[in-house]
């Protein structure tokens, strides 16, 4: 049996997903994902297990379970904890094990993995890459899109708009002090990417969504494009109205990666920030029709 542990908010809830779900079918082999169910202990980067409103397949169970891995997985947890400790102390690392112990632990960007011939194996981490899933890409879209089609004066709105643009705005925990790293995306990145998308689409709308819609109203710079302000729904409710854009202006986050991923439009426009770390640390989040705005 194939196990990943669920962590942090819907886009990296997609991410782990896509990464153990990809696995199972290179080897055919079911997936149970581990719902740890973080968000109890008011981590602010957690949030309640929201997968179960997208299409997921069948021989991919979720089992909310804090205690599982402890429990019925001893060597690789315990495995696991240690790297998290020395992780901790020493920076982001990744290993593979080449499996003989069952455990694949890649916090961030891609690391090779090896199935190995354990009876049962563990992931931890985010997999946010497309490599992961790459040959895969067609069954991972069709799963991971909503069960249930946006509806709505909204979804009408952006049917309507002659060429509409989602603009992923995010605060919240990016805003905390210990988040630092994440604080990339400044007013000036948003507006050169509003400006970047009237010069491609002159007749665009932008559709914005945050978790601050109050802050975003008072500092976007919409480049003279018309706007909406998306009132904040639920998490696969919005994710679902980005995805009917055809263009998209990203934040540094896994969440407005996904409503680009998964969109349909033919001539999508997705614009990014040139780095999605405020250090020199790299993601491989990025991919090759990508135009990459300055952030500073």
């Amino acid at each position: 049996m194939i196990y990943a542990e669920l962590a942090g908010g819907l886009g990296n809830q997609m991410f782990i997903y896509a990464f153990a779900r990809a696995l199972g079918l290179r080897c055919n082999e079911p997936v149970t994902l581990l719902d740890r169910q973080d968000w109890k202990d008011g981590a602010p980067a957690h949030t309640v297990c929201a997968l179960n409103d997208l299409s997921i397949s069948p021989d991919v169970q979720i089992l909310a379970d804090p205690g599982f891995a402890k429990a019925h997985l001893p060597r690789q947890n315990t495995a696991k904890a240690l790297m998290i400790k020395y992780e901790q102390r020493r920076g982001l690392m990744a290993r593979d094990w080449q499996n003989a112990l069952g455990l694949h632990f890649a916090t961030d960007g891609y690391t090779p993995v090896h199935r190995g011939r354990a009876r049962d194996f563990l992931a931890w981490g985010y997999f946010q890459s497309a490599r992961y899933f790459d040959d895969f890409a067609d069954e991972i879209k069709a799963e991971l899109r909503p069960k249930a089609a946006p509806a709505g004066e909204l979804a009408a709105a952006i049917a309507a708009a002659a060429y509409p643009a989602a603009v992923h705005l995010r605060r919240g925990d990016y805003c905390r002090p210990e988040n630092e790293i994440l604080q990339v995306c400044t007013p000036a990145y948003y507006a050169r990417a509003a400006a970047a998308v009237k010069a491609a689409h002159p007749d665009a709308t932008l559709f914005v969504f945050s978790d601050d819609v109050d802050w975003a109203k008072q500092n976007l710079n919409t480049a003279d494009l018309p706007a909406v302000f998306a009132p904040r729904g639920s998490a696969v409710g919005d994710m679902a109205l980005m995805e009917q854009c055809r263009g998209f202006v990203l934040s540094n986050s896994t969440y407005s990666w996904w409503a680009q991923y998964l969109a349909k439009a033919a001539d999508k426009l997705v614009l990014a920030p040139e780095k999605w770390y405020a250090h020199t640390k790299k993601s491989a989040l990025y991919l090759p029709d990508w135009q990459l705005i300055e952030t500073d």
